[in-house]
């Protein structure tokens, strides 16, 4: 139906949006919002090729699903939406989420969607390129240009850039306060990711410690006299012969982390837990070891009841089989559960099966019917590939920014050696006559 809505291109140019939207409205009775959002969706699906074919082979996908890839992606910065490569690679990636691998496998949650999409932005992201140009407008070039310091022009434009100063570090932090009606204030903070990790980090451990909500615990720690000491978990592959910055850095609630604020965070790491020993790792208790817990939060990464997106920080770690029947408490008998989800399961209402091995959880319902959650963390089987890919794509973005960046370099530098010589303005002529008088 949504298709049928969508306006040719040339119509889509011109029209008033307005109009076209209350026409809409009037054959289809959806809002002007509703309107908007589906199609601004299915323009995104229009530039995801595969994803397309995908969804019209299958109609796996409904307009939810959509909407919350095209939200994603708008979050993305405007020059990243305009290069080829970033969609490319999130056709890929997207492919690769939805596609299943067993019947009866669960599409991914919203959660699971939205992280795919940022995770993607921030593997390709623009590199910092250099904004100094060494050959500056107002220079004298070719032959006759006289010797100058820095950078000279050569038939290696590559070699160049990279001896080229970055850009200047910009300011990261901004607080903005607004006075409302009622008269309330509303103060936003916009500050760079690791610091923002670190401050919610302080805010909901703040808030477990008082029992209170996360704006009061946030007005303790600034206005009373309150401490706290949250702890902070980080996963990152540690493969031999890999660079550790060529490793992706994941944080259980903001997902993928930019390499700016895992450089930054990697340097507050006061512990580093094996999550190969805590995969097999057993305790005699009911509770989990910080290790185990580590693990299931790292392979869950959210509830894994169907459809809850929940994040596994804040979840319990459940016993698939009870441990006061016997059931041991190590990470190939537990998943992941919301509280609410968790007493629906110990209320026996419903029943799950675990894969040791892939984390997969097969949902059992009393219908007869089954359903498969596949595990979505970094330590979930799948992701490994993932890994992989992030180290392959950020190898292969980065040469193509520097070929890019180089070429375009060149060709500026070329078509000033071969511009013509600016003309010298002629000089006007000054006649005072009683100190020059004209010859006769």
């Amino acid at each position: 139906m949504w298709r049928s809505c969508q306006p040719e291109v040339e119509v889509r140019d011109g029209a008033d949006w307005t109009a076209l939207s209350a026409e809409l409205y009037s054959k289809i009775g959806a809002t002007k919002h509703q309107i908007t959002q589906n199609l601004d969706a299915l323009a995104v699906l229009d530039r995801l090729p595969q994803l397309k074919a995908l969804v019209e082979e299958t109609f796996l996908l409904g307009m939810n699903h959509l909407c919350t890839i095209e939200r994603a992606v708008s979050s993305a910065a405007l020059a990243l939406q305009a290069d080829h490569y970033f969609w490319k690679a999130l056709d890929e990636d997207l492919i690769h989420r939805f596609t299943p691998t067993r019947a009866h496998q669960l599409l991914p949650s919203s959660s699971a969607i939205k992280d795919t999409v940022m995770s993607t932005i921030r593997s390709v992201e623009e590199l910092a390129a250099p904004q100094d140009d060494p050959w500056s407008e107002g220079t004298p070039v070719g032959p006759d240009a006289p010797e100058k310091e820095g950078p000279q022009p050569c038939e290696n434009p590559a070699e160049l850039m990279s001896s080229l100063p970055p850009p200047e570090d910009k300011p990261t932090s901004t607080l903005h306060a607004e006075d409302l009606s009622d008269g309330s204030v509303r103060i936003e903070l916009i500050t760079d990711q690791a610091t923002g990790t670190e401050i919610l980090e302080a805010v909901d451990q703040a808030a477990a410690d008082r029992d209170c909500s996360k704006a009061e615990a946030l007005t303790s720690l600034i206005l009373d006299d309150v401490t706290t000491k949250a702890t902070m978990m980080l996963y990152q592959a540690d493969d031999e012969g890999v660079e550790e910055a060529d490793n992706p850095v994941f944080h259980p609630v903001r997902g993928l982390l930019t390499p700016q604020a895992a450089a930054v965070l990697r340097k507050r790491v006061t512990r580093t837990i094996s999550m190969r020993h805590a995969k097999t790792a057993r305790t005699g208790a009911y509770e989990t070891t910080v290790p185990i817990r580590a693990y299931l939060i790292g392979r869950d990464w959210i509830c894994r009841w169907p459809g809850c997106n929940r994040k596994a920080t804040h979840c319990d770690a459940d016993h698939r089989i009870n441990h006061d029947d016997g059931g041991p408490t190590t990470a190939a008998n537990m998943a992941m559960l919301c509280r609410h989800h968790h007493n629906r399961k110990t209320d026996e209402e419903i029943h799950y099966l675990l894969d040791p091995h892939t984390g997969d959880v097969y949902w059992l319902f009393a219908d007869g019917t089954y359903a498969v959650d596949e595990a979505t963390g970094p330590l979930a089987p799948k992701q490994k590939r993932w890994v992989q890919t992030y180290r392959q794509r950020r190898k292969r973005r980065r040469e193509y920014l520097s070929a890019r960046a180089a070429a375009e370099r060149f060709e500026s530098y070329q078509e000033q050696m071969n511009a013509p010589p600016p003309e010298k303005p002629e000089e006007p002529e000054h006649h005072i006559p009683w100190m020059n008088p004209p010859p006769f």
